[in-house]
């Protein structure tokens, strides 16, 4: 199949159409002169064409016909046979080669075959860029659509966290919850059981994103905490409530299993006692008056391993001033190891519990937050987060 080659006129005379004959005859070029008037014309008959020859010099003038602004914009290269080519020439935009006649018509065809051959390729490529941007816009209108629904997921979740942490008995609670992407593994509830006990949760399901979210909020919303007995209840203990939560996950385990930690407490604000149990969570922190810290270590495996699974809990009397500390694993990566380049691998440490204690003076559980998140606020400056936090605080201090 012989190449396509439009041949024009920017001189007087008829030698364009010998040198397209030459082309046709000699190199089996399809070589097709323009005499047509009409624009639209001129324009397919371009189009249609591998090459654009011109015969005579060109100039700013006759280079706005709209065979050459056509073969410019459709990114078709342009030969101009033309006498004394010198640099003036060199200004004229979308001119490929400046040829002299005098060279032969062997110069011509072999100038012409190159064109040919770049422009095939040019032709290949548009025609992949093409189709990659088609793909692309097909790729990011799903990725519009993907992040349109976790902002959805994330406003569902937040809806499913407590827009007021109840008091009861002088004990007063704060939170403070930062996903790290659109979407959290932790949750939390402070829960008004009845007139004399206060239930607190925290869980965190293992991995992240919407399937950490979705198992979080099934975790919360299951958690049994009244028995009804009769015309009257009973509050069930923190290792009865994670038992048959547990129970519950390993009804509806499927071919994916999921896991979690847990703890949770009731305190009976009558004696201001406290039970807890733990379902293989970071151990509950109690902070003294005077800024003891003691770690309420208990025993329990996670949620949704075994199904005879047991919770051992552990019971302690409050003092007055006492501030309770549930929190997430995401703190043993919050605060990395000073010296530590922001670009390394961020390893476990309890470098947290130095912060816990800087502000263990803080009185109150919303001011004791806010410190804690100012302080995260000043570290995500130079450490983005990479793991969810979330840090429920009560402390007693009302009447």
């Amino acid at each position: 199949m012989r190449s396509r080659i439009a041949i024009m006129s920017l001189q007087p005379g008829n030698t364009h159409e010998t040198v397209a004959r030459v082309l046709f005859t000699r190199f089996e070029f399809d070589a097709q002169v323009i005499q047509e008037l009409d624009p639209v014309a001129i324009t397919m008959r371009v189009r249609e064409a591998e090459v654009l020859v011109l015969v005579g010099e060109p100039t700013a003038d006759n280079m706005r016909s709209p065979a050459i602004e056509e073969a410019i914009s459709s990114m078709i290269p342009i030969i101009a046979l033309c006498a004394g080519v010198d640099d003036r020439h060199d200004s004229l935009p979308g001119i490929s080669f400046l040829l002299d006649p005098q060279l032969g018509p062997e110069h011509l065809a072999t100038a012409l075959s190159a064109l040919i051959s770049r422009q095939r390729e040019i032709r290949r490529l548009q025609l992949d860029n093409a189709s990659v941007m088609q793909f692309s816009g097909g790729l990011r209108h799903q990725i519009d659509n993907i992040q349109e629904e976790l902002q959805l997921a994330a406003s569902v979740q937040r809806e499913f966290l407590p827009r007021i942490l109840p008091s009861l008995g002088g004990i007063a609670s704060a939170a403070l919850w930062r996903p790290a992407a659109y979407v959290s593994g932790d949750i939390y509830n402070v829960m008004r059981l009845d007139e004399h006990h206060l239930g607190l949760f925290v869980t965190d399901a293992v991995g992240h994103g919407v399937p950490a979210a979705l198992l979080t909020l099934v975790i919360s919303r299951s958690l049994p905490t009244k028995e009804i007995v009769g015309n009257s209840y009973r509050i069930l203990s923190p290792s009865e409530a994670l038992a048959q939560v547990n129970a519950d996950m390993m009804t509806r385990a499927g071919r994916t299993t999921r896991f979690a930690t847990a703890i949770y407490a009731v305190i009976d604000t009558r004696n201001h006692q406290l039970t807890v149990a733990s379902a293989g969570h970071l151990p509950l922190l109690r902070i003294s008056r005077g800024g003891k810290c003691e770690a309420i270590q208990t025993i329990g495996g996670l949620l949704g391993v075994f199904e005879d699974e047991t919770f051992v809990e552990k019971v302690i009397t409050l003092s007055h001033g006492d501030k309770l500390l549930f929190y997430t694993d995401g703190f043993e990566q919050a605060f990395p190891e000073l010296g530590q380049d922001p670009s390394a691998p961020r390893l476990p440490n309890r470098r947290y519990l130095d912060f816990f204690n800087e502000f263990a003076s803080v009185e109150s559980s919303s001011d004791f937050i806010d410190s804690i998140n100012r302080r995260l606020d000043e570290e995500s400056e130079d450490f983005p987060q990479i793991d969810d936090l979330t840090l429920l605080c009560a402390s007693w201090t009302g009447v």
